[in-house]
C-alpha cells in the first residue's frame, strides 16, 4: 500500500494524542480518591453502553453513527477533571473502535487518538477558564459541593465538538484531494445537526454528576435513564422517519411493478436527485425534502389507466398525451390529501415537468419561478428516462444522455443544474448504480438523435 498524505496525518494525529496523554497531570490523577476512579469506571462503562447500543443510521449521505458518550464525559470532566476525562476516551475509543464497531486498524486508531486529543484540547481549556474538578479531592464525597463553573463546563463541551469535528475535516479532506471546499461544505452539512444536538443535550451532564454528589455510585447508574431517553428519542425519531419512507417505498414499488420497462425508476430519481442536491451544495434538510419529492414524483400514475399509455411502442395519441400528462395533477391531488405531506414536496411534485423555457406542463411556467427541487427532479427524471430502455426506443449511451444536457440547458434544464451534473460525472455514477442495482449489462447501444419533442418524449412525458 503506497503511502498517502492521508497515512502522514493519521500518524501525526497519532503522536499529537500521545503527547496529550503524556503531558496529563498523573500525579493528580494518582491522588484521586477511591470513589472517584470507581465512579471513573463506572462512567466508562456506561460511556461503552452507549456506544455499544449507538444509533446506525441511514441518511441520504451514506451510514452514520449517533451515540450518547458525550454525556458521561461532560459529567467525568466536572467530577473528576481533565486527565479523568481523557482516560475515560482512551479506554472507550480504543475499545469501541476495535471491539464493538470492528473497524479496521487505520480507522480505528485515528478515531481513538482524535477522541482522546480533543478531550485533551478541551481538558485545557477547562483548566484555563478556571474549571475545577467537583470531586476529585481527598475528601468523603459528602462533603462535596455540587457548584460547577458553568462557563468552563461549556467551554470543554464547544472545543471538545469544535476540535473533534476539525481533525475529521482534516482527515477527509486529505483523502480527497482537490476537493476541500467541496469536503468543507459536506462537513458541515453532515455533523451540524449533531453538533447542535449535542450542545442541546450537553446539560443532562451536569444532572449526571449532581446525582453522583447526592446519592454516589446509584446516582451515576441513574443516570443511564436519562441516557436511555435520550436515544429513544432519537431512536423514535429516526424509526419513525424509516418506517415512512419504506411506506413509501413499497407504495411506490407497487405502482411500478405494472411495468417492466420503469421499475425501479422512481427510486433510481430518488437517489440521482439527491446527488444532485449533494453536487449543489445543499444542506441535509433540503435533501431530505427533495429525496421524498423525487421518490413521489410519479405517484399520479397510480391508477390503472396509465398503464397501457406506458406501455405503447408507437407515438402517442393527443389523447394519450393528456392522458399522461394528467400524472402530475393527479398525484398532487393524492398528496394533497394526506396531511402528513410537507408543502415543499407538493410543489415539487406539481413542477417537476415544467421547462426552464416555458415549454413544459402544465402550466407552462419557466426559469426561476420553477421550485428548486422541481428543476432537480426534471433533470433528475430525464437522465434516468434515457439511460433506461423503453416501448419506443432502447436505453442511450452516456455520451449521448451527456449530449442531450449540453443540447437542451436552458430550454429544457435548469442551466446551472446540467452544467453540475456535467463536472460532477453524476451520469457516470447513476449509470454504475443502474447496473449493479438491477444487474444489466453495460449500456452500449448505438443511441437514435433526439429532437427538443423527442427528448421530452424520452424524459417527461411517458418516463414513470
Amino acid at each position: 500500500m503506497s503511502i498517502k498524505p492521508v497515512h502522514f496525518y493519521v500518524g501525526a494525529v497519532v503522536a499529537a494524542a500521545a503527547l496529550a496523554v503524556a503531558a496529563q497531570d498523573w500525579y493528580a490523577f494518582a491522588e484521586l480518591p477511591s470513589h472517584a476512579l470507581i465512579g471513573l469506571g463506572l462512567l466508562t462503562a456506561i460511556g461503552l453502553v452507549s456506544e455499544g447500543t449507538a444509533l446506525r443510521l441511514t441518511l441520504s449521505r451514506g451510514k452514520a453513527t449517533s451515540s450518547v458518550t458525550f454525556l458521561p464525559l461532560l459529567a467525568c470532566v466536572l467530577l473528576f477533571g481533565p486527565t479523568a476525562a481523557v482516560v475515560f476516551y482512551l479506554l472507550n475509543g480504543l475499545l469501541a473502535e476495535f471491539f464493538i464497531r470492528k473497524k479496521d486498524p487505520l480507522r480505528a486508531t485515528f478515531n481513538a487518538s482524535q477522541y482522546v486529543l480533543s478531550t485533551a484540547v478541551a481538558g485545557w481549556v477547562f483548566t484555563s477558564v478556571g474549571g475545577e474538578a467537583i470531586a476529585a479531592a481527598p475528601q468523603p464525597l459528602e462533603t462535596a459541593v455540587f457548584d460547577p463553573n458553568l462557563g468552563a463546563f461549556a467551554a470543554f463541551g464547544f472545543v471538545f465538538l469544535l476540535t473533534n469535528n476539525l481533525l475529521v475535516f482534516n482527515a477527509i479532506s486529505l483523502s480527497a484531494p482537490g476537493r476541500f471546499g467541496r469536503v468543507l461544505r459536506e462537513l458541515v452539512r453532515r455533523q451540524t445537526w449533531s453538533f447542535v444536538a449535542d450542545l442541546m443535550i450537553s446539560p443532562l451532564g451536569l444532572v449526571i454528576a449532581s446525582l453522583y454528589l447526592q446519592i454516589g455510585y446509584l446516582g451515576i447508574l441513574i443516570s443511564l435513564l436519562p441516557i436511555i431517553f435520550v436515544r429513544y428519542s432519537y431512536l423514535s425519531k429516526f424509526q419513525l422517519e424509516q418506517v415512512n419512507q419504506d411506506l413509501l417505498k413499497a407504495l411506490v414499488m407497487a405502482i411500478e411493478t405494472r411495468d417492466k420497462y420503469t421499475s425501479g425508476h422512481s427510486v433510481r430519481v430518488q437517489r440521482l436527485s439527491e446527488r444532485i442536491g449533494r453536487a449543489l451544495g445543499l444542506p441535509d434538510r433540503k435533501i431530505e425534502t427533495l429525496s421524498t419529492a423525487a421518490l413521489l414524483h410519479d405517484i399520479g400514475k397510480i391508477e390503472v389507466v396509465y398503464e397501457e399509455i406506458l406501455q405503447k411502442p408507437g407515438a402517442l395519441t393527443e389523447e394519450e398525451r393528456r392522458i399522461i400528462q394528467s400524472h402530475v395533477t393527479r398525484g398532487v391531488e393524492i398528496l394533497t390529501s394526506l396531511s402528513s405531506s410537507r408543502p415543499e414536496v407538493i410543489e415539487a411534485v406539481r413542477y417537476h415537468h415544467e421547462a426552464w423555457d416555458g415549454s413544459g406542463y402544465p402550466y407552462g411556467i419557466s426559469g426561476a419561478d420553477i421550485p428548486l427541487y422541481a428543476r432537480i427532479i426534471g433533470v433528475s427524471d430525464a437522465i434516468d428516462a434515457m439511460l433506461s430502455d423503453r416501448p419506443y426506443r432502447k436505453a442511450l449511451e452516456i455520451e449521448d444522455v451527456k449530449d442531450q444536457l449540453r443540447q437542451f440547458r436552458g430550454r429544457q434544464f435548469d442551466p446551472e443544474i446540467a452544467d453540475r451534473v456535467l463536472e460532477d460525472d453524476v451520469v457516470e455514477e447513476h449509470v454504475k448504480e443502474i447496473e449493479l442495482s438491477r444487474g444489466v449489462r453495460a449500456l452500449g447501444v448505438q443511441a437514435v438523435p433526439l429532437d427538443l419533442q423527442d427528448a421530452h418524449a424520452a424524459s417527461a412525458e411517458r418516463s414513470a
